[in-house]
């Protein structure tokens, strides 16, 4: 029995501990342009997908490199008596590889293609990567919304407590309508206490998008009433079929392949090989020696070449490159015209939440209350008031979220950035 009770004064001791170190902490305001500049500049995954470009960049210059020559060296044997009798002679050889039919042009313009192609990639990344952020900044500005609006409801419900021990303590109120107040409180407070967890589990995905934890306490600032965005959906489709990075990149790729396609076609083609030598040779004494300055041509016999196996390669590889470029471009007007027509009903919904409607549902709950300590309505009447104030809040930001995200996957699918914060 003292051993539980150690623990649990132990527990208790931890978390007043923690408690009073995450009041201590320091309170740091954060915009959505300053944690996208973070995400930006420190986010993990973006830092791996930039290496694929500086690869890219190292494979243009790989290409560029010619091939390397060959140099042949005969020395004398050494001068020992058993050799003493036989001829003594050097020689040099120079062996210079050439390519031919183009084959280090294409090499360098297809490496070229890829290089571009990695680059746009990175701008793809780079797009979702910004949707990410931004559509966890919505659920982070939604959430505070929301964890203000259930503290002011938990607060009003504690304000009933009192009331209604009041009432009962006047004799006016039974003691099943005080505890039923209780309990919708403690159902609420527990709903208080889900929503801190939600929270917990959204501040780990703000941690890793911005690459580590942070020593301040975060506090999020911005605007969920986000205006309209003046575009046209022509407009819109006519700049992401031309400036889509996913495209774009597509588009590289079908050009890398072309210039693989003539890189092997050529590679079918026998390079040659220049040589230029020199000889210097002793005759047997005494008759004199020579020496020579000589060059010749090597070409081997490209009997590969026969096999069309990595041409035809190349060519499957050119066609689903291809075949790639046009799946890209329908999934990018796809998925436009989807996000666009999403975006057109939430601006229809948002219309129906109005200021005038949340100050009625507060108007009509605070009657119902004042009805209700005159004695003219019951407690149940005064608890439905207060859950449906509650849900008309509840789903007034669930809209503007819902607006702000569709804004967001407009922008993703678009490839223009059309939120302001």
């Amino acid at each position: 029995m003292m051993v539980r009770k150690l623990i649990l004064m132990g527990c208790l001791l931890i978390m007043i501990t923690a408690k009073s170190l995450l009041a201590q902490r320091p309170v740091q305001e954060i915009t959505f342009d300053d944690f996208l500049q973070t995400v930006l500049s420190n986010n993990l995954e973006l830092i791996v997908e930039n290496y694929n470009v500086s690869i890219a960049e190292a494979a243009v210059a790989a290409a560029r490199v010619f091939e390397d020559p060959e140099l042949e060296m005969i020395f004398p044997v050494f001068d020992e008596d058993e050799f003493s009798g036989f001829p003594r002679n050097i020689e040099f050889e120079m062996e210079i590889p050439v390519e031919l039919f183009g084959k280090r042009r294409n090499r360098i313009r297809q490496a070229r293609a890829e290089n571009y192609a990695a680059r746009a990639q990175l701008d793809d990344f780079l797009r979702y990567l910004r949707a990410d952020a931004a559509r966890t900044y919505v659920d982070l500005l939604t959430h505070q919304l929301v964890s203000q609006r259930m503290n002011l409801t938990m607060n009003q419900l504690n304000e009933l407590i009192e009331v209604n021990q009041a009432l009962f303590n006047a004799g006016e109120i039974g003691e099943i309508d005080l505890i039923q107040t209780r309990l919708e409180a403690r159902n609420f407070q527990a709903e208080i206490f889900d929503l801190r967890t939600d929270y917990a589990e959204l501040m780990g995905e703000v941690y890793f998008l911005m690459g580590g934890i942070t020593s301040d306490s975060l506090v999020f600032t911005g605007d969920l009433q986000i205006s309209p965005s003046l575009v046209t959906y022509d407009e819109l489709r006519r700049q992401t079929l031309e400036n889509r990075p996913d495209i774009l990149a597509a588009q590289r790729k079908v050009e890398a392949g072309e210039f693989a396609v003539k890189l092997a076609r050529a590679e079918r083609l026998p390079d040659i090989s220049l040589i230029l030598g020199y000889h210097n040779e002793d005759a047997v004494r005494p008759g004199p020696g020579f020496s020579a300055v000589y060059g010749g041509l090597i070409i081997p016999l490209k009997f590969s070449g026969l096999n069309s196996g990595g041409f035809r390669m190349s060519r499957f590889e050119l066609d689903q490159a291809d075949t790639e470029l046009s799946a890209t471009m329908l999934d990018a007007e796809a998925g436009l015209q989807t996000a666009w027509q999403k975006y057109q009903l939430l601006i229809q919904k948002r219309l129906l939440f109005t200021e005038s409607i949340l100050q009625d549902a507060e108007r009509v709950r605070d009657a119902i209350v004042y009805s209700y300590q005159r004695g003219d309505l019951s407690l149940l009447e005064v608890l439905e008031a207060q859950r449906t104030m509650n849900e008309v809040y509840m789903n007034y930001y669930e809209t503007l979220s819902q607006f702000a995200v569709s804004l967001v996957e407009l922008s993703k699918e678009s490839g223009q950035w059309l939120v302001e914060f």
